[in-house]
């Protein structure tokens, strides 16, 4: 894997599912400024109240459905459909994360932390091929981040320490 950031600012981004797991991952999307599509016949009620900053394809997936995307997101539940989604979008070079099976997928999402400092923002992002040994890195990181021998103190906020597997 590279590790790479990406502008979604704008940019079609696809989550193919509509559960808990689709639900994290179009948060972040959406934070990150992405114009966010979910194709599922149903909605989990996280995704359900996030209703009027996305757009809902109440259907499962087919063809046409990443048509324009920058970036797919598919996590069903059903293997079988997941790798469909992946297949259809690299044939069609778009960066697909498959949420059940990472390494059949043509991208990753990291463990990843944002601490907001006086100076702005400091994001870390591990990734390890492991999702829990990605989390315990990125918290020993965070926990040793000499953010003051850069000038960039902690803001005295709550939640400023923001985490994402």
């Amino acid at each position: 894997m590279f590790p790479l950031a990406l502008d979604l600012a704008g940019r079609r981004v696809v989550a193919v599912g509509g559960g808990p797991v689709s639900a994290r991952r179009v948060r972040d999307f959406l934070a990150a400024g992405a114009d966010v599509h979910v194709v599922s016949p149903e909605l989990c009620p996280e995704l359900e109240a996030m209703l009027g900053d996305l757009t809902w394809h109440p259907h499962r997936y087919r063809d046409g459905d990443l048509t324009g995307a920058w970036l797919v997101h598919t996590a069903t539940g059903d293997p079988l459909a997941d790798a469909r989604v992946a297949a259809a979008a690299a044939e069609s070079r778009i960066w697909c994360v498959n949420a059940g099976r990472a390494h059949r997928g043509t991208a990753a999402v990291p463990a990843r932390a944002t601490v907001e400092t006086h100076a702005g923002r400091v994001t870390v992002a591990v990734t390890s091929g492991d999702p829990r040994r990605s989390m315990a890195v990125r918290d020993w990181l965070v926990g040793r981040l000499p953010l003051a021998r850069f000038g960039l103190l902690p803001r005295p906020r709550r939640g400023s320490l923001r985490k994402s597997a």
